[in-house]
């Protein structure tokens, strides 16, 4: 009888951990939740992400603390996420810049892929090319890019950052057209576009949290990188379209990750809980208005698109027309 009733406590004991699963993931979150942005406020990746932290906070039981980390072209703020606990309890912002660019220019993210567990894509959208039309009279591609070869050395352009895809795409852009511009690093999307509109830069690749500034005429938009015309500026051409004689398509998106390691309930937990907050009806509302789809995809999607960037932009580098300062 007493071997029979070790064995029944043993089993009981097995079942109450299979239930508590790892890290305690039934009564996960017991607390706020740190949500890193690699940016500075301001720009579109804080739009977007404090638009969805309320209605995620909603769905968890517990507030969602957006931390902006900026830095290094995402690289500050990109570590802080891979170095944090693996709990569930810090989780992060990722796009282009940090998950795709990063491990095929520096070779201190070389194995970045392995270091982070995907939770969601959740938006999509493109990039615009937007001039102050104060400071540059064009009225359209061909005309500012007729300005810029007649006024070689003189023409510039804000990133977020150096070494950033807005950073590789504008290099990309100005090579198909046939010109070189002076490239001029920000710390973040809100900056560049502030000395924009002052006139301090001549153009940049803008993304949707422009959109009340091309509104009001103080920027114009000469042309956008997806395959279609844009929603976020309709009256916008492609690049092919503005006569760049290719299709050249240019993605801006952001996902949601966490450190490797995180247990697969949590995952499971905030991939279940990041679809639904980027489905209510008040997010898509916000993310439309700035030119956003919404995707809130099961996390394998976010692996398969950094996949694909990885390897183009690698042969982008290779290739040797651009160099990434």
């Amino acid at each position: 009888m007493n071997k029979i009733f070790r064995l029944a406590a043993s089993a009981a004991l097995a079942l109450c951990a299979c239930v508590a699963g790892p890290a305690g993931a039934t009564d996960w979150p017991k607390k706020p939740i740190t949500l890193i942005v690699p940016f500075p406020p301001g720009g579109f990746t804080d739009n977007v992400t404090r638009a969805v932290s309320i209605e995620l906070g909603k769905e968890l039981g517990q507030s969602i603390i957006v931390d902006n980390r900026p830095g290094a072209g995402g690289r500050i703020g990109t570590n802080a996420i891979l170095r944090a606990p693996k709990d569930g309890y810090t989780i992060g912002l990722g796009v282009p810049a940090t998950l795709s660019l990063l491990p095929v220019i520096d070779p201190a993210f070389a194995k970045l892929s392995t270091q982070y567990a995907p939770i969601t894509m959740g938006v999509q959208g493109y990039l615009a090319i937007a001039i102050n039309p104060e400071k540059t009279k064009a009225r359209t591609f061909k005309e500012f890019v007729e300005y810029a070869k007649s006024n070689p050395g003189k023409v510039s352009y804000g990133t977020p950052g150096a070494g950033t895809s807005f950073n590789l795409w504008g290099e990309v852009i100005a090579d198909a057209a046939g010109f070189t511009p002076l490239h001029v690093p920000y710390k973040g999307e809100a900056p560049a576009i502030t000395d924009l509109l002052g006139g301090q830069i001549d153009f940049m690749l803008v993304t949707g949290a422009s959109k009340s500034h091309v509104e009001s005429g103080r920027l114009k938009v000469l042309a956008t990188t997806g395959r279609a015309r844009w929603s976020a500026f309709p009256d916008a051409p492609t690049l092919k379209e503005a006569g760049l004689g290719k299709e050249l398509v240019a993605s801006g998106w952001m996902a949601f990750i966490a450190p490797a390691g995180t247990p697969q309930p949590i995952l499971d937990r905030l991939n279940a809980a990041f679809v639904k907050a980027l489905r209510q009806p008040s997010v898509e509302k916000v993310l439309s208005n700035q030119g956003y789809s919404v995707v809130a995809s099961p996390p394998q999607e976010v692996s398969k698109v950094v996949q694909e960037e990885v390897k183009s932009f690698s042969q982008i580098i290779k290739s040797g027309k651009v160099k990434l300062e």
